[in-house]
């Protein structure tokens, strides 16, 4: 497959979840949800669907509704960009932003994850204004940001990473995932 190809149906599977989120949101006021979430993966390099990958996001919503958010299903599939669940939460989404951090960073394979929270009206919840730490880098301590801005580290070792993260997904007793902070 060409690159443009790929390109093009990696842009169009982006903007048939947006179309999912959009409806979201919508669904969101009318029912006076709270926030709404999207549990998805974040995968470096072209190749988005990898084995466990539908098994973490699934545990991780579990693992959500352990910790006391009400969820309520709107959408699930498994796209080019892998498998994806938008949803809405009864709670606050300052409150479900911040126990989706606490997952992504606690939840053995957790840093694969990728766990957006909007406001019913669309606006995202970012880790930065709820004072929270940055998102890791796969390989190192440094913010993720900062390592791809500077692309610090090759293909290779990123998919490398990924992996030993779906490994920790595989084998819960082995712990929890690495954070940044105070990583420079």
């Amino acid at each position: 497959m060409s690159c443009a190809r790929l390109r093009t149906e990696y842009l169009a599977a982006r903007d048939a979840r947006h179309a999912q989120v959009v409806a979201a949101c919508r669904l969101a006021q009318e029912a006076g949800a709270g926030a709404v979430v999207v549990a998805s993966t974040n995968l470096p390099g072209p190749e988005k669907n990898r084995p466990g990958l539908e098994a973490l996001v699934q545990r991780s919503l579990a693992a959500l509704g352990a910790r006391g958010v009400h969820l309520t299903l709107v959408s699930a599939g498994t796209d080019l960009l892998g498998p994806c669940r938008v949803l809405l939460a009864a709670e606050p989404a300052s409150t479900v932003k911040t126990l989706t951090v606490a997952l992504e960073r606690d939840l053995p394979g957790g840093r694969v994850l990728d766990v957006d929270v909007l406001t019913a009206d669309g606006d995202p919840v970012d880790r930065e204004s709820l004072g929270l730490e940055p998102r890791c880098c796969y390989v190192c301590d440094r913010p993720a940001r900062e390592c791809i801005l500077f692309a610090r580290h090759p293909l290779q070792e990123l998919l490398a990473a990924v992996d030993a993260h779906l490994a920790l997904a595989d084998a819960p007793e082995a712990g929890r995932e690495p954070d940044c902070r105070g990583a420079s």
